[in-house]
């Protein structure tokens, strides 16, 4: 047991030198403390930055928290003290306070609210009540979420009134963390895995040959055809397009199906709209 906590206290400290190394990240050594709740469901976290007014507040410059865990997750606090862009405006040295998850796994779907305790004990509570996947795509992209106020803007104090109104009297601001684990119900991949045999040349077990007559370019030419192919499964007619199905009934083995009452493009549409695709507004008016 103590060789595992002296390899995740090891892991930790690569990690945070590693931030250290970023220009724009300070890893400040903070205070984790779990509090209780009654929903298995949700989790409560005290997160303690002790010297609140010594950390650095240039704008740009953002402030890590030590990692703590959550659902078997490891996650930090992100302090924005002095701003995140050139439109924040230096003079009011507006605070941005965000989470980020830092190990990989599974994709969690999560609510969560960060918050602030004056010296009255009245909490400044910033809620973000949208779900938030937290997955592999959000890890690589090094995402940070930033909570909201009521006005939903990013800037909600300045550091001027953490400074006069929500240290204690160590000096230390404590962030409150709640996390919220909502079930995650991965799409049904049905529809999409139909979607990707549409007009599969390899799997398919139809063909069907759209003729398209060519206008005549005088009166003693005669009009040409082009043929344009398709590829489709019958099961999938069967079910989705009977139409379409008894079109080629007859037809043995990839003996082609031919259509000729119809344009190409328009019965590539409608083939497309039969294996779960989506039809542009634009295409509806066009080929109307």
């Amino acid at each position: 047991m103590a060789d595992n906590d002296n390899d995740a206290a090891a892991d930790q400290g690569e990690e945070e030198e590693a931030m250290n190394n970023d220009d724009n990240v300070t890893v400040a050594v903070t205070k984790i403390a779990a509090l209780p709740t009654d929903n298995p469901k949700k989790k409560r976290f005290g997160i303690k930055f002790d010297n609140f007014k010594d950390l650095p507040a240039e704008m740009g410059r953002r402030v890590q928290s030590s990692i703590f865990s959550c659902f078997q997750t490891d996650w930090c606090v992100v302090l924005c003290l002095g701003g995140d862009s050139a439109a924040d405006g230096e003079e009011d040295e507006w605070v941005k306070i965000g989470i980020k998850r830092k190990s990989e796994g599974e994709a969690l779907n999560i609510k969560y609210s960060l918050g602030i305790k004056d010296t009255t004990n009245n909490i400044l509570r910033m809620h973000n009540d949208n779900d938030n996947m937290f997955d592999e795509e959000y890890i690589q992209k090094g995402v940070t979420c930033f909570c909201f106020d009521d006005s939903w803007l990013h800037d909600f104090v300045t550091r001027d009134d953490i400074l006069k109104q929500y240290l204690d009297r160590s000096g230390a601001l404590t962030v409150y963390v709640a996390l919220k684990l909502k079930e995650y119900i991965p799409k049904n991949p049905t529809s999409t895995v139909i979607l990707n045999l549409f007009n599969n040349k390899d799997s398919a077990d139809i063909v069907f040959e759209v003729c398209e007559q060519r206008k005549r370019t005088n009166d003693r030419k005669r009009a040409k055809a082009s043929t344009h192919t398709f590829h489709a499964h019958r099961l999938i007619l069967q079910n989705y397009s009977t139409e379409l199905a008894a079109l080629c009934a007859t037809s043995e083995g990839m003996t082609p199906a031919i259509v000729d009452d119809v344009k190409p493009e328009v019965f590539r549409h409608l083939l497309y709209y039969v294996y779960g695709g989506e039809i542009g507004e634009e295409d509806f008016v066009q080929h109307a």
